[in-house]
């Protein structure tokens, strides 16, 4: 019997312009299920295993302060990504008959899960991803209350949530959930081999997490594209003068704009550093394949990142300045 498995994602705002494409690779992962919490009623066609729930941040705040003592420093959406790991006690009304829940990002295209997440892997492990834009974790009650758990003797949790300011605590190993699911022995599995592109770089360099606390590798820049086809999603790139090609679970963009030039309803098309293109060439077996497809357009990504993180800087110094 297949685990049953739901990924809950609270959603304020504006979606990204690609946003019927993730909901197209969701589509095509139909052993899993979403369920999105969101004050955008735009129109999109959401497939039978996404479900949709209305509701206002305000509203959402008023049902997460319910469930606590203390006062939550849940000021912004963005805010709620420290209380991700909360998810299977705040949303528990929705848990019934599923054997995992767990948290994801809405700038992600999703390869097939299944060859990365099987039950296999279900079976063995309490929490599958130790990243913020896709973790599963068990549904009961040890793991789906573990947040509370102290943390080198300490409520950590009641610290992040207290707090406007955000910690990460949905991921890596900086007193995190990840810390608290290893102090107390619940079994990580961490390899789902996602694409994880580096956000300062306007070329697209997959970054892994080798080591902790938090540290990362960066590839170097690589002759590459990514292509999704009908719901697989494989990463075509050169070395040595051969061509090679990889599965990945899922593509993770970092937030960074993206253009769409392919129609919505699309299940074919290749992915680079800031577009969603038609493939030139299809079925890519070989070099020659490959050296027919265009690998990037003019991309002021990078430019455009050093020139907010300058004016964000300037910013904090004349502010410091008048204190």
């Amino acid at each position: 019997m297949k685990n049953k498995v739901l990924f809950i994602i609270p959603y304020f705002g504006k979606f990204k312009n690609y946003f019927q494409l993730f909901l197209n690779s969701c589509d095509f992962n139909k052993d899993f299920n979403w369920l999105i919490i969101t004050d955008n009623k735009s129109i999109y066609t959401y497939p039978k295993n996404v479900r949709v729930v209305y509701k206002s941040f305000n509203d959402l705040k008023m049902e997460f302060q319910s469930k606590f003592p203390f006062k939550l420093g849940l000021g912004k959406p963005y805010k709620l990504c420290d209380f991700k790991p909360a998810y299977g006690y705040l949303f528990n009304e929705y848990l019934r008959g599923y054997d995992f829940w767990g948290y994801c990002d809405t700038d992600l295209i999703f390869g097939n899960l299944r060859e990365f997440i099987n039950d296999n892997v279900l079976n063995t492990y309490d929490k599958i991803g130790v990243l913020g834009h896709l973790t599963l974790i068990r549904n009961k009650k040890e793991t789906n209350e573990a947040f509370m758990l102290p943390l080198n003797n300490k409520s950590r949790y009641i610290d992040v949530f207290r707090s406007n300011t955000n910690y990460s605590f949905d991921e890596e190993f900086e007193e995190s959930i990840n810390n608290i699911f290893e102090e107390y022995n619940f079994k990580i599995f961490d390899q789902i081999n996602e694409a994880n592109i580096y956000t300062k770089s306007s070329n697209f360099k997959i970054t892994k997490l080798v080591d902790k606390p938090n540290k990362y590798n960066i590839e170097s820049k690589t002759r590459s594209f990514f292509l999704f086809d009908n719901g697989k999603l494989n990463r075509f790139f050169t070395k040595s003068g051969k061509m090679y090609s990889e599965s990945y679970s899922y593509l993770h963009m970092q937030s960074r704009k993206m253009k769409t030039n392919v129609s919505q309803n699309s299940h074919l098309f290749k992915i680079i550093p800031n577009s969603f293109d038609p493939v030139e060439r299809y079925p890519i077996t070989t070099i020659r394949d490959f050296n027919c497809i265009k690998l990037k357009h003019f991309n002021l990504h990078y430019f455009t990142l050093r020139t907010m993180n300058l004016v964000d800087k300037i910013r904090k110094r004349i502010n410091k300045g008048r204190y």
